[in-house]
């Protein structure tokens, strides 16, 4: 007798909203519950649905311009929002595109420090023919252009460059017409 006292004792201890948290709340939240994790795991956007369900309001200060860009970018995201498998792979095209990034980066460091040398090596070299000029200009003409005939035409091309007008010319007068012609049309070109 005293057990089922005690049960009405408390079933009559529970208030009416106790009764009805436990017998209609808390199994409608799981029902709930269930129902959106069964809608994400079939890959529907959720909000999207509800939005369907709720009446449409006029919007007020959208031009149609950005109607029509909503409306064009919001299936883009339906697709790629559908599947994780997506996601995963743009992720992986992502990374491999910084990967892409980095090595460009790294070959066109590389490349500058080529240039950089480059740029080195032709002061060097202007600068050794700058002195050679100055061992020209000290030259008597006739000996410096049987010299300057001798070297390869574009060390020739180098010197002559260097050299004072007057000596160039005075060079120039040194060699025979065609060779002087051929000289003087390479230096026009290189100026």
């Amino acid at each position: 007798m005293k057990k089922t006292n005690q049960t009405e004792e408390v079933e009559g201890k529970y208030t009416f909203m106790q009764k009805l948290l436990y017998l209609f709340i808390i199994p409608l939240l799981f029902t709930v519950v269930v129902i959106l994790g069964y809608l994400t795991y079939e890959g529907k956007n959720i909000f999207e649905v509800a939005q369907t369900f709720l009446p449409e309001k006029e919007e007020t200060g959208i031009s149609e311009v950005d109607k029509e860009e909503r409306e064009a970018s919001s299936p883009e995201v339906k697709e790629s929002g559908n599947s994780s498998q997506e996601v995963i792979l743009l992720e992986r095209k992502v990374s491999d595109k910084e990967r892409e990034i980095t090595k460009l980066i790294s070959q066109i460091e590389q490349a500058n420090k080529r240039i950089e040398e480059l740029e080195q090596q032709q002061k060097e070299v202007k600068a050794s023919t700058r002195e050679l000029a100055k061992l020209y200009e000290g030259m008597s003409t006739k000996k410096a252009a049987q010299i300057i005939l001798e070297l390869e035409e574009d060390m020739a091309l180098l010197l002559l460059k260097e050299l004072s007008t007057s000596k160039t010319s005075s060079l120039l007068g040194q060699m025979e017409p065609e060779q002087a012609a051929r000289f003087t049309e390479l230096l026009a070109r290189n100026e």
